[in-house]
């Protein structure tokens, strides 16, 4: 008997109501639920095309036109009991849907409003988080273009953001929550559609596939990245907003401002997820980005995080300041700088609690990040 897996739930009103799903080879269905049997939840199934469903998802085509035009020649019914897995069995049905009484009334649209923003058609249509990034350098002031550099540049700032904000969102939350999370990938956005009419956009996607509800992790980046963008306009209104998010995060953003001012460009986006009317938007003008670098690189340590290491000694060096701690969690290494703390008359293989400043340094010509800890203080454990 063949089988598919729902892979997220389009519709939900006190339990799922209409589903997508997958077969083994990728082929697309849409379950509608429908009246159940002995107590047990029965869905009416269809293959679908991707197009057609594409459409449904953003809300330009009723489901009942849907269900009728793919199941005109096959269609199915599948019960799923309590204790059931994942997997719903389809069983072919020999009748014309259309005499079945399973369709659904006209009209029944997965969202009220048509979405006018991209970013929010896009999200609704892939059914995933979706952010939209507009820039305009000066070679595209005549024409459609822009620099491979600038172009990649930007994408791997914007990244590094994202991936920061992503990592001080979480922080905010309980350890038993954190705990609860599969955090692999959830900060990575993937290229979708590299360039659009107009100015210079880009779409971008995120990599990992929400949850059965539509619901991405990423949106917990996004939010803190949007409180840093919001007071773009007023330089010190932005600074206190960067010192309340102190650290990597901090770092990243006046990274990404510093090469705004280099490649005279301002920045635009807009991010939504499917079951939003309205896509957030945020923007900062090449004229803004400037006075915005001066106030924040008057900040000392603003891209550092603390770091806490409790573990044995492994290594101290008097003269050049390196240092070796193992800790439950790894061994990790630093330095000192200037005016620091010295390592005279600690011992190896005694246990200390080292406080220290982690600061991240990027690499110019690979725009890699390297990240270094330096010693604040020290104490015996």
């Amino acid at each position: 008997m063949k089988t598919i897996i729902p892979t997220i739930t389009l519709f939900y009103y006190d339990g799922p109501q209409v589903l997508e799903a997958r077969d083994a080879i990728g082929g697309h269905y849409v379950a509608m639920m429908v009246d159940p049997v002995n107590g047990q939840d029965r869905y009416l199934v269809a293959g679908v095309a991707p197009e057609r469903l594409r459409q449904f998802r953003a809300g330009t085509l009723d489901l009942r036109s849907l269900l009728a035009e793919a199941g005109k020649e096959e269609w199915y019914l599948a019960t799923k009991a309590a204790d059931q897995d994942q997997s719903l069995a389809i069983v072919p049905q020999s009748t014309r849907l259309v005499e079945s009484g399973f369709l659904p009334d006209d009209g029944f649209l997965l969202h009220d409003r048509p979405a006018e923003e991209v970013a929010l058609q896009e999200a609704r249509a892939r059914n995933n988080l979706i952010m939209e990034i507009s820039v305009d350098p000066p070679e595209a002031a005549e024409e459609h273009r822009i620099h491979v550099g600038t172009l990649v540049g930007l994408l791997g700032y914007v990244q590094t953001m994202v991936k920061h904000a992503y990592g001080a969102a979480l922080r905010d939350l309980p350890l038993e929550a954190r705990r609860a999370i599969d955090r692999l990938d959830a900060h990575l956005l993937d290229v979708v559609v590299p360039a659009t009419t107009g100015s210079f956009r880009v779409v971008l996607e995120s990599a990992k596939i929400p949850d059965l509800l539509g619901q991405s992790e990423l949106a917990r980046a996004l939010c803190r990245v949007d409180a840093l963008f919001e007071k773009a306009s007023d330089p010190q209104l932005a600074l206190a907003t960067i010192k309340a998010n102190r650290g990597h995060l901090a770092g990243a953003y006046l990274r990404l401002l510093r090469f705004m001012v280099q490649h005279r460009t301002g920045l635009r986006y807009s991010w939504a997820e499917p079951s939003f009317s309205k896509a957030n938007s945020r923007a900062i003008t090449e004229q803004e980005a400037g006075p915005l670098v001066t106030v924040f690189s008057g900040v000392s340590n603003l891209g550092a995080e603390s770091v806490d290491l409790v573990g044995a000694l492994e290594k101290a060096d008097v003269v050049s300041g390196a240092w070796r701690i193992a800790t439950t969690d790894g061994k990790y290494s630093g330095g000192i700088k200037k005016g620091g703390p010295s390592l005279e008359g600690l011992k190896i293989g005694s246990r200390y609690r080292f406080s220290c400043l982690e600061e991240i340094e990027e690499h110019k010509a690979t725009g890699r990040e390297e990240r270094t800890l330096y010693l604040v203080e020290h104490e015996p454990a």
